[in-house]
Formats: structure tokens, C-alpha cells, sequence
């Protein structure tokens, strides 16, 4: 039985963001941490963002391919969620293949997550992404309806 998508869940259009022009990895966490604030999704972006920094230096969340699946562990997260963010400059992200990542999925997780529900966006993001037709869909597709389209079918 495949767990079919829960994307669903954890993924609006507002929390998909396809021209972003962060610089840095930091940036990039930086401005997607205010977003998930004025989206409602967290209640303190600076707070988050230092979980999601914090997180990052335990290990390379670069999973290879140009994507990187940040996330971040905190009290300030009102609902699970993920945002989705293609950045215009590749960035540094000590990824494991080495590659530069310009397609990022920072997932949002309540500080008490008794339900495991990190685990299980986790497991529908990676179980997407080994799907090279998935992959290339989100790297071609930059309107935000379509690309939410493309999250939540299977």
C-alpha cells in the first residue's frame, strides 16, 4: 500500500515561491522563514529560522540533484507545512553530489511532534523526487497553481 500523497496537506499557492533572488544558503532560509510567518504557517520567523540554521549544521540537507529539503524543528510552527522555493542564482548548499541547489522544500515542524508528521512529508517529498517525471515537471513549471497541480496529483 503506497501512502499516496499527503502533499496535499502541507502545501498551499501561497507557499509556493518561484522567483526568489536569495544569495546565500542562509538567505534563502532567511526570506522563506518570513514568508511561512506572513503565510501564518509560523508565529516567529526569526525563531524558526535559527531551528532550521541549527538543524542545517548537523547535516547537508543537499539531497543532490540541484534540491535541498531543509527543515526545522520549533515551537514557533503553528501548522506542518512545507514552502516550496525556486531560487534564480544556484547556491552553495554542501549538497552530497556537490551540486549547487536552485530548488528548495523547507519543511516547517511543530517543536512537539507527536504525530510524526515531519516523517511522513518527509517520506512523500523523497518517495517524489525519486521520480525523474516529478523532478523535471517542478524544474520546468514555474506558475505557482500548476506547480501545486503537479505536488498533488499522483
Amino acid at each position: 500500500m503506497v501512502h499516496n500523497s499527503n502533499i496535499r496537506k502541507f502545501i498551499t499557492s501561497d507557499n509556493i515561491v518561484v522567483d526568489m533572488n536569495a544569495v546565500t544558503k542562509e538567505d534563502a532560509i532567511k526570506q522563506l522563514s518570513n514568508i511561512l510567518q506572513k503565510n501564518g504557517v509560523v508565529n516567529d520567523a526569526e525563531v524558526f529560522n535559527q531551528d532550521v540554521l541549527i538543524r542545517e549544521k548537523q547535516s547537508t540537507t543537499g539531497i543532490g540533484n540541484n534540491i535541498a529539503i531543509p527543515h526545522g524543528k520549533s515551537p514557533s510552527v503553528n501548522i506542518p507545512s512545507f514552502i516550496f522555493a525556486k531560487n534564480n542564482l544556484p547556491l552553495e548548499w554542501d549538497s552530497l553530489d556537490g551540486s549547487k541547489v536552485d530548488i528548495i522544500f523547507l519543511m516547517a515542524i511543530q517543536g512537539k511532534d507527536e504525530r510524526n508528521e515531519h516523517l511522513k512529508m518527509l517520506a512523500d517529498i523523497s518517495e517524489r523526487l525519486m521520480d525523474d517525471q516529478f523532478v523535471e515537471n517542478i524544474k520546468k513549471e514555474n506558475d505557482p497553481q500548476k506547480l501545486l497541480k503537479i505536488f498533488t496529483e499522483k
